[in-house]
């Protein structure tokens, strides 16, 4: 029998990069994961750029991101990077309704080799402040899952707590593994969970949780950082 693939996958919205970037970055670097599920990468002034500065920092590589990227992207080691089959953006349909839902949506994804037999998708994603916004989004990602024909971990910025309509509705095809005190928003003084990784069948959990500091960085630092906390999820395939 062969050994479990063990990651550890990383979700923050790091707010365009406009936060406390010594932060951002020494966080990540303490947290060293295996995948980066990224949400609100720059998209306006140079975003290729300034998200492989980003990823440079972290030692990353980019597998999905940059410009047209509805500002999604997964950062991943050398390591991962080399288990790669599949990578890819995935628009979802959203309804203009007031300026705040311009935003682009997607799911940004990947299909890696499980070293030893299998596959696992991976992917980022970020709901819409409309609630009939994230049912279509939640609509869009529960197809990808069932059809994805391998374990699913899917992380991001969710903008509602697991009681939503749209979390809901992901329930039947992904489950939040951490405790719901897990707050992750405001980064200053978190008193909600709209900040998860999700997994699927297949995926067995070692820890999850919301980061309230690392190694170097303190609780008011990370606050600084971005106005979201990172979620952190360690998992065996």
């Amino acid at each position: 029998m062969s050994a479990s693939w063990d990651l550890r996958i990383l979700s923050w919205n790091i707010c365009e990069l406009r936060g406390d970037l010594h932060a951002l970055i020494e966080a990540v670097q303490d947290l060293d994961p295996d995948v980066m599920l990224v949400q609100e990468t720059p998209r306006f002034v140079l975003p290729s750029a300034r998200l492989a500065w980003f990823a440079r920092s972290v030692g990353r590589r980019i597998l999905v991101g940059g410009a047209g990227g509805r500002g999604l992207a997964l950062l991943a080691t050398e390591d991962v990077a080399a288990q790669v089959i599949r990578r890819g953006m995935h628009p979802v349909a959203q309804e203009i309704t007031d300026l705040n839902s311009t935003y682009p949506r997607g799911v940004a994804a990947v299909r890696l080799s499980v070293p030893g037999g299998g596959a696992v998708v991976v992917s980022s994603l970020h709901l819409a402040l409309q609630e009939d916004n994230r049912l279509r989004h939640a609509e869009h990602l529960t197809a990808l899952v069932r059809g994805a024909g391998a374990p699913v971990i899917v992380g991001g910025d969710l903008n509602e707590t697991a009681d939503g309509p749209a979390r809901q509705l992901l329930e039947g095809v992904v489950r939040d593994p951490a405790d719901q005190s897990e707050h992750t928003f405001p980064a200053a003084g978190p008193v909600r969970r709209i900040d998860a990784v999700l997994v699927g069948d297949g995926v067995r959990v070692r820890q999850a949780r919301a980061v309230r500091s690392t190694a170097r960085v303190s609780e008011e630092r990370l606050a600084h950082a971005s106005d979201h906390l990172p979620t952190l999820l360690d998992v065996s395939l």
